[in-house]
């Protein structure tokens, strides 16, 4: 996000962003599971706001395709998310997760501790963010030639709950079932995205590999919650929360405003041609 765009720009581009309190925003309120302590105090933090498109000439960000970039072809009537992940450039701290190797090395002596927290601008290892799309979903209608429309859905992510009470329940009195009855839980609930961990540069993605069974194995730095959501959407939100950056959110994001120098999205899609 932070490419072609100078580092005062960047900054403050960061700064617009900033926000004394997510929660005043209803997108995040809505979609982001537990951002909300419960303490009734607000939560400091950046949302960047972004769309991604499909369309000729045009990059996946919609903007004038120049060299470098990178954009999905319009042959492909549906490309779909996979898995997601973003890389936090600059990050100062950050322990990027690893995937268990063998139980015992070759005998070497382990490597030294990360000493990071020594530096003045550091931050927690662990940061956790969240990616949501809160536009509109868009594909093409499956061609037959060379001809196809632009569709687009509001996508509404509930969950229908089991009814966990269907065995203990008494006989319905009732001529026609009545489904409410037996549900332990509203129907239609919304269902939320939890906040994933970002990693700090973008080489810790691994190519795509796939595993014994032949099947597609995406990188442990990713995170699967969008699975089967399109790339195209025409508006996304990158929340970033102060408190998982440091115990004092505000010097948290002053410290990340300072240091980070680029945000990189990873995406591992899947696409149909329909013809």
């Amino acid at each position: 996000m932070g490419q072609n765009v100078g580092s005062n720009h960047w900054e403050d581009t960061l700064h617009g962003a900033r926000m004394d309190n997510l929660l005043d925003d209803p997108d995040v309120r809505r979609y982001c599971m537990q951002i909300d302590p419960g303490s009734d105090q607000p939560v400091p933090g950046i949302m960047l706001t972004f769309e991604t498109t499909i369309s000729d000439g045009m990059n996946l960000f919609g903007r004038a395709l120049a060299a470098g970039d990178s954009a999905y072809h319009r042959s492909a009537f549906a490309t779909k998310l996979y898995a997601a992940g973003v890389a936090l450039e600059g990050y100062v701290g950050m322990n990027n997760p690893v995937a268990n190797g063998s139980i015992a090395n070759d005998g070497s002596s382990p490597e030294d501790p990360n000493l990071s927290y020594l530096d003045p601008q550091a931050l927690a290892a662990t940061p956790y963010i969240y990616l949501i799309p809160v536009g509109v979903d868009a594909m093409r209608s499956p061609p037959l030639g060379d001809e196809s429309e632009i569709r687009s859905w509001s996508v509404a992510d509930v969950a229908v709950p089991l009814p966990f009470n269907i065995g203990a329940s008494e006989f319905s009195t009732q001529n026609l079932y009545q489904s409410a009855d037996s549900l332990s839980e509203p129907p239609f609930t919304i269902r939320k995205h939890q906040a994933f961990r970002p990693v700090s540069t973008a080489t810790a993605f691994n190519p795509d590999v796939y595993g014994v069974t032949g099947t597609l194995q995406p990188s442990q730095f990713t995170n699967n919650r969008l699975i089967g959501r399109s790339i195209w959407n025409t508006k996304w939100k990158l929340v970033i929360p102060g408190d998982s950056l440091l115990a004092d959110p505000d010097e948290g994001l002053e410290r990340f405003i300072d240091t980070v120098k680029d945000i990189k999205l990873y995406f591992l899609t899947y696409s149909y041609s329909g013809n």
